[in-house]
């Protein structure tokens, strides 16, 4: 018989406490999947959103819920453009609403004569005028609409005046309108979401940042996509108490491969002395041991990456997060799902191991 059928024999013996224990590790490895892939796709979400229009960085409300709930005064703005080291300054508002017939779209405000409007490269039709709409041109596919059509973003109807292409595929999947037009329809008059800013040449847009923070506080400057969790208060919220939760999970799965493998070495010792007696090293036995208990976890792992799956996609959609957060299942996601998983089996190996390897062959042939 080979190592793993040997493995996969003793781990049935008792299936149903295999499987009780491997679904208790597995909540562990979902938790851990999930929080991960969410903090992943918010990082995905604002290195969009803090670029719009090739900005060096974006600024937002300290503490928003997320990045759409930011709300700053545009006034701001002619200040923010009189700092050292900033060149180029633009209001945009973030709005996610309906769309035809889709509840949950992007719309971006922004002024016509600023750096992101003007960067958008018009591939069909001509750029707007007064009230005009501009849709993406991976929005317009989605939405079969092209040039001279008219396009119902919360109630309202808009002439297409274009397409266009950003080279952001958050603003090629948007609707772009006037500045004043998505104030008008999220009732946010004098009111932007975010400043896209672009620094002078020679300036770090790092230092740039930190100096516009410590001159107006309240302010949150996103240079880079890990610190959107500074602002994404909903997200900080999940991952600080995902991190909280795994590690309770991590406890309590220790324990429950514990007592699984301490119960099978218990119920096998005169199994193992005879093992010792026809010459099984102690390193062998261990091993078998610890083998189980990877065994174990390694199931839990299959059913962990399906409970993450799904639990991230709740979290999200559920939640307070905005729809424009999707979570990102990427290789290191599942990696720390692995190591999370190895970790439980060979912590919860390790007493159960010591025990066996412990054993003295006579005492063990001895027991009934």
């Amino acid at each position: 018989m080979t190592w793993i059928g040997l493995v996969s024999k003793n781990l049935m013996r008792r299936p149903v406490r295999t499987v009780l224990t491997a679904t208790g590790v597995a909540v562990g490895v979902g938790l851990i999947v999930a929080l991960l892939s969410i903090s992943a796709g918010v990082k995905r979400t604002a290195s969009d959103l803090i670029h719009i229009g090739r900005a060096d960085f974006g600024l937002f409300q300290a503490g928003a819920s997320d990045l759409t709930r930011s709300v700053l005064p545009a006034s701001l703005g002619d200040k923010i453009a009189r700092e050292p080291g900033v060149a180029r300054v633009a209001g945009v508002y973030l709005l996610v609403g309906r769309v035809e017939s889709r509840s949950s779209s992007l719309v971006f405000g922004y002024v016509p004569t600023e750096f992101p409007a003007r960067r958008l490269v018009i591939t069909s039709g001509r750029r707007a005028n007064g009230n005009e709409a501009l849709l993406g041109d991976r929005e317009a596919k989605t939405l079969k609409l092209g040039p001279g059509q008219r396009v119902h973003v919360g109630g309202r109807s808009f002439r297409i005046a274009g397409l266009y292409h950003s080279g952001n595929r958050f603003v090629d999947i948007g609707t772009v309108l006037p500045l004043s037009a998505v104030q008008a329809l999220a009732q946010r008059p004098g009111e932007v979401t975010t400043f896209a800013v672009e620094v002078s040449l020679g300036s770090r847009p790092a230092a740039v940042a930190q100096q516009l923070e410590r001159h107006f506080p309240g302010l949150a400057a996103v240079s880079e996509p890990g610190q959107a969790v500074k602002i994404d208060a909903s997200s900080r919220l999940i991952v600080n108490a995902g991190w909280i939760f795994s590690l309770i999970a991590l406890i309590v799965g220790g324990i429950g491969v514990t007592n699984t493998m301490a119960m099978s070495v218990f119920e096998r010792m005169r199994e193992i002395g005879i093992l010792r007696a026809i010459g099984w090293k102690t390193r062998l036995v261990a091993a078998l041991i610890v083998s189980e208990a990877i065994g174990i976890c390694l199931l839990a792992l299959g059913l962990g990456l399906l409970l993450g799956l799904a639990a991230a996609k709740l979290f999200v959609s559920r939640g307070q997060l905005s729809s424009v957060v999707e979570p990102a299942f990427s290789a290191e996601v599942f990696a720390w799902g692995l190591a999370f998983a190895l970790g439980v089996g060979l912590i919860g190996a390790l007493y159960p191991a010591w025990r066996a390897v412990r054993l003295v062959p006579i005492e063990a042939l001895r027991r009934e």
